[in-house]
């Protein structure tokens, strides 16, 4: 343990106080368990969060300890956090085990992979932040919201080309395995890519991939300077895509952080692909 992270360890059990019932105390990181503190009415019981948690504004007003795969002992217990209620998702294990060792309560909440885990993560926030009485509700919408994707019908035919893209960096083309993939086939449309996790992908190669619409995040189409330089990119004007201009913007956070807002984006994504091909 480097002398910066002891002394920052010492300061922390010296600051050891008794806890109130709603005083802020818990470390949030992931972006799916912040907005669930956040429905749980929780906020008020946090003290941080990571880099990718910035919805909504009262999370993201609140000071950040990093990126959740790179954190730091000296970053977290900086705010001096009695608990840390993670995803499982965050590095690296090292940091977990040294807050461990100075009594920082560690409570690590599995991300999932489906819609289906969803409920689950909601029962487990809420019994870190003591609010048991208001998950029920949360979990009912959730489960109503599953069963009314499910009864649609899947969008037959179209094919959709995923487009990952964020301010100064190339955008990528999410194949199979990706996050993006999983949100497709949950919400009943066809990946065009057929390779796994993502990938740049050339003129030629994108014309042979021939997506029948676009999906891309209201931000990434932003970073890329608007739709028309969307459809500039090598070979995307030369699709059934590109030709027809069709295109579903999306909040990908939303979409695909399997939090709770993630379902409603689901279906709002499959209505808005259905609208495109009346």
């Amino acid at each position: 343990m480097s002398a910066r992270l002891l002394s920052v360890c010492l300061l922390l059990l010296i600051g050891t106080a008794p806890v109130h019932a709603d005083q802020a105390d818990t470390l949030v990181i992931g972006n799916d368990l912040a907005e669930i503190a956040a429905q749980l009415q929780a906020t008020s019981r946090l003290v941080g969060r990571d880099d990718s948690s910035h919805y909504p504004p009262e999370v993201a007003r609140l000071p950040s300890v990093g990126y959740l795969r790179q954190l730091s002992s000296e970053g977290i217990l900086s705010l001096h956090p009695r608990r840390v209620v993670l995803s499982d998702a965050a590095r690296p294990a090292v940091v977990l085990r040294q807050l461990d060792t100075v009594g920082v309560e560690v409570i690590e909440v599995p991300r999932g992979k489906r819609i289906a885990d969803i409920p689950r993560k909601i029962e487990q926030v809420a019994k870190a932040f003591d609010r048991e009485t208001l998950s029920p509700p949360l979990v009912a919408e959730q489960q109503r919201l599953a069963a009314e994707l499910a009864a649609l019908a899947p969008l037959k035919g179209p094919r959709a080309l995923f487009i990952f893209n964020r301010a100064g960096m190339i955008p990528l083309i999410m194949g199979r395995g990706t996050e993006a993939h999983a949100a497709l086939e949950q919400a009943g449309i066809e990946n065009c890519a057929p390779f796994s996790a993502y990938k740049q992908v050339a003129a030629e190669a994108m014309v042979s991939l021939a997506p029948d619409f676009v999906i891309i995040s209201r931000a990434g189409l932003q970073a890329l300077g608007g739709e028309d330089n969307l459809w500039k990119l090598g070979g995307l004007a030369l699709t059934p895509a590109g030709q027809h201009r069709r295109l579903v913007q999306v909040d990908d956070q939303a979409l695909l952080n399997l939090g709770p807002r993630t379902v409603a984006a689901m279906l709002q994504l499959r209505r808005d692909a259905g609208a495109l091909f009346p």
